[in-house]
C-alpha cells in the first residue's frame, strides 16, 4: 500500500524589510588606523598581507587584507591554499605566513 506524501504549503511572497524607527544621535563616525599588530588576531604587518594580496590578485585568486588580519580560519585556508597552488614566491610568502599564524611571530618570508 502506497501513502501519498503531504502537500507542502504554497510559497508567500516577500513583504520586504519590516521599517524600524531608529533615533537621531550624536554618535559620530571615526576612522582611525588599524588595530596595532600586537592587538590583532594575526600577528603581521599590514605592508606583508597587502603584499600577499596582490600576489593573489594576479595569479587570479582572491584575498582581502581585512578578513586575513581579523578572520583565522579564513587567513589559514588562503595561506595554504596559497601554499598548494600559488607561484614560489607565493607559496614562500604564504609559508611564513603560516609560520607567523601558527606561532604568533612573523618571520622573513624565504
Amino acid at each position: 500500500m502506497t501513502t501519498r506524501p503531504t502537500p507542502k504549503p504554497p510559497l508567500r511572497s516577500s513583504t520586504g524589510p519590516v521599517p524600524m524607527h531608529v533615533q537621531q544621535g550624536g554618535a559620530r563616525l571615526v576612522i582611525d588606523r588599524l588595530l596595532p599588530g600586537s592587538a590583532r588576531p594575526l600577528q603581521a604587518d599590514v605592508k606583508t598581507l597587502e603584499r600577499f594580496c596582490a600576489l593573489m590578485a594576479a595569479e587570479g585568486y582572491v584575498a582581502h587584507v581585512s578578513a586575513l588580519a581579523f578572520d583565522r580560519i579564513y587567513a589559514r585556508e588562503r595561506f595554504i591554499f596559497a601554499k598548494r597552488r600559488g607561484s614560489p614566491q607565493l607559496a614562500g610568502l604564504a609559508m611564513s605566513l603560516l609560520h607567523c599564524h601558527r606561532y604568533g611571530i612573523s618571520r622573513a618570508p624565504r
